[in-house]
């Protein structure tokens, strides 16, 4: 299942908080004093009920990513990537006697999902829009132009973190209590995609409006003696036509030191908070000969994507004994992570707000909903199709069954809307102005059983 996991709801750039089941259906846990806690909350651990819980999560992910472009030269405006993940699990494990407590979490920590772009992406379109131009100006001393293009485009690419947490917990006095732990991540990105099939319909001459190889018809000019000055020119524009193979992966691994403590006032308030070290992930590329994109993914090249240090709080309050309310806050060091110079385009650093509610509604059954704003702290200088952070609105529900004194089933529903972020900018190719925009939308549907040994 762990190798199915190639999508998340990011709230920071690379940070998922898509952890458990009940975040899923209540979006604030930053004080659980649940087994989820293992992840959030982890100095709670040493604040509950003895003994050994365990929980198991599963969420099914679907994810639509839309980027479009409107200079006047594309042959389409609107790339779509489409993400399906059937398998996204979380695992959450405390032990806890008396003052101490030790923890365990499982889950994907980061990745913006696999995308499968059928008809690639406005970036990899753009270096090829600008051919008719170039073939009308070439070809203007034998009267050959062309107005038309067309290639064929396909691109997926994948970026998931796998991390494993241990964490241990104690009880200072009866209602304090401190936490410290450690997170191993291993970051694994994949790539795979072509460019081919580049053709124009070049007009004059002995050319009749027909589509051919661009390469081929570049390559032709060039050996004709009257054109011998512009050859070097002409073979660029056939090398730049022939089409390109991507196969590549990266990796990376990093540790990161968590602190964590947790406070109760009596039986009405909880406080908590955690803080996470920055993570230093150095990734290697890793591609096959004649498939690096051109030099973009080069065989053992380097490059940092650190996982930001994060600061979260929580509160939670119960109003009534059967109705709880949990207000989360949480902070993500982009601006001092290394995303290889990409840091350099925040504005600012990203955060969440987010409030969840619980009722039970009898013994056995429990509802909750809550909300969460991200507002991302990247630029519009930051964005690109393959590559954007966006502010978002989630929503959550769900609720949670139990079966007896050991055994809960959590159910859960979330949607996260991106709003959507536009860049205006001048191509490189061929000096125009135009405006590119970026939007997702996340759906997560989840189920989890919580036993208690």
């Amino acid at each position: 299942m762990a190798l199915l996991c190639t999508a998340a709801m990011a709230s920071g750039y690379v940070t998922n908080t898509n952890q458990s089941v009940q975040f899923i259906r209540t979006a604030s846990r930053n004080a659980s004093l649940d087994v989820d806690a293992a992840y959030f909350n982890p100095a709670a651990a040493a604040l509950i009920d003895d003994g050994f819980k365990l929980q198991y999560g599963h969420q099914v992910i679907i994810q639509k990513r839309t980027a479009t472009d409107d200079l006047v030269l594309l042959s389409r405006h609107e790339f779509e990537g489409k993400v399906f993940v059937p398998a996204y699990p979380t695992i959450d494990a405390i032990y806890k006697k008396n003052k101490l407590a030790f923890s365990f979490h499982f889950g994907p920590m980061g990745g913006g999902g696999s995308a499968d772009y059928e008809n690639g992406l406005a970036s990899f379109e753009r270096m090829f829009c600008a051919i008719p131009t170039s073939v009308s100006q070439v070809g203007a001393a034998m009267g050959v132009g062309c107005d038309k293009y067309s290639v064929d485009i396909n691109f997926s690419g994948g970026a998931i973190i796998y991390a494993g947490q241990i964490g241990a917990a104690y009880s200072i006095i009866d209602n304090l209590s401190v936490g410290i732990g450690a997170r191993l991540a291993y970051q694994k990105n994949k790539y795979e995609g072509s460019i081919k099939n580049v053709m124009i319909n070049p007009k004059g001459l002995m050319f009749d409006g027909s589509m051919i190889s661009a390469s081929e018809f570049f390559q032709g000019l060039a050996a004709m003696p009257m054109l011998e000055p512009m050859k070097p020119t002409l073979l660029y524009y056939a090398a730049a036509t022939a089409g390109m193979e991507v196969d590549a992966t990266q990796s990376g691994l990093g540790i990161t030191p968590i602190l964590s403590i947790d406070y109760k006032l009596g039986d009405k308030f909880n406080f908590a908070a955690r803080y996470e070290f920055n993570t230093k992930l150095e990734l290697t590329n890793k591609s096959d000969a004649g498939k690096d994109a051109g030099g973009m993914f080069k065989n053992d090249s380097t490059f940092r994507k650190d996982i930001p240090g994060i600061l979260s709080l929580g509160v939670s309050y119960n109003i009534l004994p059967n109705l709880r309310t949990m207000l989360s806050y949480t902070l993500y060091f982009d601006k001092q992570a290394n995303f290889n110079g990409k840091e350099n385009l925040f504005d600012g650093n990203t955060m969440d707000v987010a409030l969840g509610v619980e009722f039970d509604v009898t013994n056995m059954l429990t509802l909750s909903c809550g909300y969460t704003r991200t507002q991302t702290g990247a630029t519009a200088e930051f964005q690109s199709d393959i590559d954007f952070a966006l502010s978002s609105n989630s929503f959550g529900l769900g609720g949670k069954v139990k079966v007896n004194d050991k055994l809960d089933v959590d159910f859960g529903f979330m949607a996260a809307v991106c709003e959507k972020m536009k860049k205006k900018s001048v191509d490189t190719t061929t000096g125009l102005e135009h405006t590119e925009s970026f939007m997702r939308v996340n759906k997560m549907i989840s189920a989890g059983i919580s036993y208690r040994f």
